[in-house]
């Protein structure tokens, strides 16, 4: 391997830089990446992204009626597999298992800087909830016009609407959706559940992702092959301090 060409340069000129200041400019934005309203200096040097004010970031009901849970956020033993999906499950009034997690899709996700930290369950899940219940609010508004009964009069179980005077008289999740993206909105936000109305959240249940990794079937990513993969390695500054101002990829631009 040949030796790359690199230089770098002092990022700490300021001898007083307070420890505060330092850990803003090197990544404390993470820890404020999805409260609605609030950025960093580092987040906002990065483009200003925040968490997505529109609740079909976080989810999408199907045809068939099963919800997918949008997360930047990766599992990695935590069990947030799991645990997002109770938020939402509660939040909308669905099954546990009507679920199914997507995350660390760029493509479908929200925006996220990383999972590390503690931060996913902490940060991410307030705007997971908020958006569920945003969601079961103009699914209940959208309900009563179709069934012509006050919302008032609604509750739902299991992803159904249902009159709660007339209880054969509903209409499901799946049924008001087709299948299709959400663009109604509300001018006020929706309450997210109290803890004493919980049916999920805070309740025991086997991981999602339990019976692939006891089987041998999960994924890992030493197990990832790619057609034409290449394989990366860290460059680390000789000291602290520093940061990379020029490097030599002529080598690598060969592959």
């Amino acid at each position: 391997m040949k030796t790359q060409q690199i230089k770098f340069e002092n990022i700490l000129n300021d001898a007083n830089m307070s420890r505060r200041d330092f850990l803003k400019t090197v990544g404390g934005g993470i820890v404020i990446l999805f409260c609605v309203g609030d950025k960093s200096s580092l987040e906002a040097r990065r483009g200003g992204m925040g968490a997505p004010s529109d609740f079909n970031a976080y989810l999408r009901i199907g045809a068939d009626g099963r919800v997918s849970c949008f997360t930047g956020k990766i599992e990695m033993g935590q069990g947030i597999i799991t645990s997002l999906a109770q938020m939402l499950a509660d939040e909308l009034d669905v099954s546990l298992d009507s679920v199914d997690m997507v995350m660390g899709d760029t493509d479908l996700c929200p925006y996220d800087m990383g999972t590390w930290g503690s931060m996913s369950t902490r940060f991410f899940g307030p705007p997971l909830r908020a958006a569920g219940a945003e969601a079961r609010r103009i699914l209940l508004d959208l309900a009563s016009k179709q069934l012509q009964v006050p919302v008032e009069r609604l509750d739902v179980e299991n992803g159904t609407v249902f009159d709660k005077s007339q209880k054969d008289k509903r209409v499901t999740y799946a049924e008001l959706t087709k299948g299709n993206k959400i663009v109604r909105g509300s001018s006020v936000q929706a309450a997210i559940k109290n803890p004493s109305d919980f049916k999920v959240i805070g309740k025991e249940f086997l991981h999602h992702d339990a019976e692939d990794k006891v089987t041998g079937k999960a994924k890992y990513a030493g197990d990832i092959r790619l057609p034409g993969m290449l394989y990366a390695s860290i460059l680390r500054p000789p000291s602290h301090g520093v940061a990379l101002t020029s490097v030599d990829t002529s080598q690598a631009e060969q592959y």
